[in-house]
């Protein structure tokens, strides 16, 4: 089977350069506060063209709406003081299920929530969401580029058996105090990066 998407590594320079014009982080290299469109631009780059055409930006608080769009897809970028890019793009279920565990309340949605992170992610603490940096003798965790699914109360068992390893390109489900644990399946292994090709383009293009 031939995939409608290719894989390229990168090296760990590129991804740290920035905002450039294949990455975007949401500080500028000189620490000001970046433009509305840059923030646009790098939330975007999280989900399917097919997806992020129409979808809305909302800025990382959740609630500035920096483009209208469509109510089925979110997109927000980077969030301040991650060193490399993981924007994300993510349905109303997930959304309510984001809200509501960083609210400390038990998630009350009653359907699979989706979300893409298609840059991938650096996080502060694999255990906890709300982590800013990671703990002490700790390093950032890396995670390739993925999408991930949240699921109602009750039906976390359905992910028995699944390991907890962000560097194997396998699925691997992430711990939630309050809720029930989310899956998540790397489309590529940290490092490497996807673009959506019909066959005739190259993935290492400017495009």
């Amino acid at each position: 089977m031939t995939w409608p998407w290719r894989t390229v590594s990168l090296s760990a320079a590129t991804l740290s350069d920035g905002i450039g014009d294949n990455w975007g982080l949401v500080i500028m290299s000189d620490g000001t506060e970046p433009t509305r469109e840059e923030k646009i631009k790098d939330a975007l780059r999280a989900a399917p063209p097919y997806i992020a055409e129409s979808a809305t930006v909302v800025d990382v608080d959740m609630k500035t709406v920096l483009r209208e769009g469509s109510p089925d897809w979110i997109c927000v970028p980077t969030p301040p003081g991650k060193p490399t890019p993981g924007p994300m793009c993510l349905d109303p279920t997930w959304m309510q299920w984001f809200m509501e565990v960083s609210q400390g309340k038990t998630p009350t949605i009653d359907r699979i929530g989706i979300s893409y992170m298609l840059l991938g992610e650096t996080g502060a603490d694999f255990d906890d969401l709300e982590a800013t940096q990671p703990p002490p003798g700790k390093d950032w965790y890396r995670a390739g580029p993925h999408e991930m699914f949240v699921f109602p109360q009750g039906t976390g068992h359905i992910l028995k058996g699944i390991g907890h390893d962000t560097s194997s390109g396998l699925p691997y489900v992430r711990p939630v105090p309050g809720a029930e644990p989310f899956l998540v399946v790397p489309f590529a292994k940290p490092g490497q990066k996807v673009c959506a090709c019909d066959g005739s383009c190259a993935c290492d293009s400017e495009d």
